[in-house]
């Protein structure tokens, strides 16, 4: 069976007014692992398996901490949140270390790996033309430096930190009118890139062309809201992108 983003590509190919020009990125669960901090984490409480609960446990907490201040509205900065995330992560599973353990597990958040495709995957894309920016919560200088470590930062083109600029998480409509606002083109040349689903709703929601990266391979929830793509990985995307842009010209 066609997944969703083949079966799109009948309805978009060609038509040069859907074909996106600015791609505005997610990063944290997008291009990069959130989880593969456990390498760091291992370090200090000596055990892969311990070391993985609480990575998972700390990108849990973390999640929900955002959507919290979000639906309050309120607002927490990071890298002050990602802290008080890891140490609830840290009590949840009965893990001891001195304050000073904590920063320094904190200090090295951005030692995030990007996903295998994404790399690849990234270089296509500006391959094909595509302007790439990052929108997303942390804040620029810790985007910048996890982008550096996991080998993407050469592939973006611009880092806007929702936390910094507009004191909002996602997926509080402030961080899509940001993102809108900083693209550099009209709303109906970017697509909305995020491998989280509730991410791609509100990105919907607020009339953008999305692109759902749906590794975990999570069912869709049928509220009625609909990506305009949901694909396996990155460079799924990439290649659908790039026939789509192929069919475009070759009907001009």
């Amino acid at each position: 069976m066609a997944d969703t983003a083949t079966k799109r590509m009948g309805r978009t190919a060609g038509r040069g007014i859907l074909m996106a020009k600015t791609l505005l990125f997610d990063t944290w669960g997008t291009l990069v692992d959130n989880y593969s901090i456990a390498d760091v984490i291992e370090q200090y409480v000596f055990e892969s398996h311990i070391a993985q609960n609480v990575a998972q446990d700390w990108r849990f907490q973390h999640k929900w901490a955002m959507f919290h201040l979000t639906l309050s509205d309120n607002f927490v900065p990071h890298p002050g949140l990602n802290e008080v995330c890891l140490r609830w992560a840290l009590d949840f599973h009965n893990v001891t270390l001195s304050d000073e353990e904590i920063k320094e597990i904190n200090g090295q958040y951005h030692k995030l790996r990007a996903y295998p495709d994404v790399v690849g995957a990234l270089k296509d894309l500006k391959d094909q033309g595509y302007v790439i920016k990052i929108v997303a919560n942390p804040t620029k200088q810790m985007i910048e430096d996890h982008s550096r470590f996991a080998g993407t930062l050469d592939y973006i083109d611009e880092i806007i930190s929702s936390g910094e600029d507009a004191k909002a998480f996602k997926p509080s409509p402030k961080v899509y009118e940001l993102g809108i606002e900083r693209a550099g083109c009209p709303k109906e040349d970017i697509l909305w890139v995020t491998g989280h689903q509730w991410e791609a709703f509100g990105a919907v929601r607020q009339g953008l062309r999305v692109a759902w990266t749906n590794r975990q391979q999570q069912p869709k929830l049928q509220i009625g809201i609909e990506p305009t793509y949901t694909t396996k990985h990155l460079q799924h995307l990439a290649d659908i992108l790039r026939q789509e842009n192929e069919a475009g010209k070759a009907a001009e």
